[in-house]
């Protein structure tokens, strides 16, 4: 009886794909070895294998390329600011400090080509100047030419949101009902195999020719940015890109579950080709599209209007409450003689209004941020934005590196500021009126006195810390996909067709 299994059992060199030989007397995980291996020749068989794992490998390596060449015309643009910077500095007094733009330069993001993060389009100079005459300038220093369209970033995380779920979709569409059509999947579930199991191989099988694409265009990724385009890769950066790494294959695996899904539901290839079709547009194209809409409408920002409107309130609020005491400014030898009584009400005077104006802009630019905050929000029903959203917690990029930079700079202002009052007190000669020329010391400053910016990234840990509520939610998903997926399958028909 068991020759006569065995001979069943064992297709001939034609039939190899038809047919999966389950060995009967063997360990446990000897049919989901069989399985596994007779669906990696299923799917590697045609075009589509090689055509997905062309189009990942070459889309990332070409994100290494694009992320050095960009990477490099940052770092000339901002050595430029910063040598400018460095020049006023030569020689500068303390009254002459007050004026002058101090920047704060976000560096250039190193694993832009891991996930871009909005990083390419954010501001990355916050340029403050500490007298309240002299408004500040927060802006992107690299020039562009916005007449050009613009682009999808491309980087890993591209591949892992648009690339991997198609071709997890055009791969498995017809991995169960392809199999019960041609009525392989009856014979192989008249074997004594727990149909966990066949599930189990096919679901690594699907898995593994989605993740030996992207791992080989990770690695030859890795290799091109820090070999041929010179990215200065620190540990700690290395360890971030390893996670996404992680977060790719773990998509992988999401994305193959939904793929075995909806073929154990469909009663025709056209059909679970369809389904996916339809899944993944509105998971990748109109989900994220429509919160951003919704996000418009539910928190908008306000107009260009509507904040001249408020600074010009804000000045005539100025105007009641220093009514004749505002304004004025004298030569300081003359001014000395009331002890400047004029210009320090002046300077109270538009401190003030400073301190409003900051108010507001601090408010538009928070508003800007909650926005998005909601976009994400809202798109984070789809799998592929919370993914998104993961990889950008995970490597503190995208939103939370566009905060901690502004949140950083207003703390340089600070220490700069603290520093000028301390340089001033020490001049007896100064009428220490803060921070306006004219009205403080004018000693020079020595060669290296002033605080420096310097931008600090968010370490690992935080990254991770930061991750585990998205973690949370994409665990609770992927249990649930994978639960629901095992009890379709269980439950397939195998009737004639």
């Amino acid at each position: 009886m068991k020759a006569s299994a065995r001979s069943l059992a064992a297709p001939s060199s034609s039939e190899v794909h038809a047919v999966p030989w389950v060995p009967m007397e063997s360990s446990r995980w000897s049919p989901v070895a069989a399985i596994f291996g007779n669906e990696i020749r299923r799917v590697t068989d045609g075009f589509r294998f090689p055509a997905f794992a062309l189009l990942s490998i070459a889309l990332m390596a070409l994100s290494a390329i694009t992320a050095g060449a960009r990477y490099r015309a940052e770092i000339h643009e901002q050595q430029a600011l910063t040598q400018d910077y460095a020049g006023q500095l030569a020689g500068l007094t303390v009254d002459r400090a007050v004026e002058i733009l101090h920047p704060a330069l976000k560096p250039p993001w190193k694993l832009d080509l891991v996930v871009d993060g909005g990083q390419t389009a954010t501001p990355d100079v916050y340029e403050q100047a500490l007298s309240a005459l002299v408004a500040p300038e927060i802006r992107r220093i690299q020039s562009r030419n916005y007449r050009l369209p613009n682009q999808e970033p491309l980087d890993w995380m591209f591949v892992i949101r648009v690339v991997l779920p198609l071709a997890a979709f055009l791969l498995g569409y017809d991995a169960v009902y392809g199999e019960r059509r041609d009525g392989t999947l009856k014979l192989l579930f008249s074997y004594p195999v727990a149909r966990w199991k066949v599930m189990t191989g096919k679901l690594l099988a699907l898995w593994s020719c989605l993740a030996a694409p992207f791992l080989t265009g990770a690695a030859l990724s890795l290799l091109l940015a820090v070999g041929l385009e010179g990215i200065p890769l620190q540990p700690g950066d290395l360890v971030k890109a390893g996670l996404v790494v992680l977060l790719g294959l773990w998509g992988a695996g999401f994305f193959a579950l939904i793929s075995l899904l909806v073929s154990s539901l469909s009663r025709e290839n056209s059909t679970s080709l369809s389904v996916l079709a339809w899944l993944w547009v509105m998971a990748v194209i109109v989900v994220p599209a429509v919160s951003g809409l919704l996000a418009h409408r539910l928190r908008p920002i306000p107009s260009e209007g509507e904040t001249a409107l408020r600074l010009r309130a804000i000045n005539q609020q100025i105007a009641r409450e220093y009514t004749g005491r505002e304004g004025h400014w004298r030569r300081p030898e003359w001014a000395a003689a009331d002890d400047y009584a004029w210009e320090r009400a002046s300077a109270a005077a538009e401190n003030r209004r400073q301190t409003l104006e900051e108010g507001v802009r601090r408010q538009g630019l928070t508003r800007k941020l909650d926005q998005v905050r909601l976009a994400r929000s809202l798109a984070s029903i789809s799998p592929v934005s919370l993914i998104q959203e993961l990889a950008e917690r995970l490597t503190g990029s995208g939103l939370w590196r566009d905060e901690s930079f502004l949140e950083q700079a207003r703390r340089f202002r600070s220490a700069l500021a603290g520093r000028i009052a301390e340089l001033d007190r020490r001049d007896p000669e100064s009428p220490h009126i803060l921070f306006f020329s004219g009205y403080v010391s004018r000693r020079p400053i020595g060669e290296g006195s002033l605080p420096r910016f310097a931008f600090r990234e968010q370490p690992v840990r935080r990254a991770l810390a930061s991750g585990l509520s998205a973690l949370g939610v994409f665990v609770l998903e992927t249990a649930a996909l994978a639960a629901a997926s095992l009890f379709i399958f269980s439950r397939v028909d195998t009737g004639d067709l």
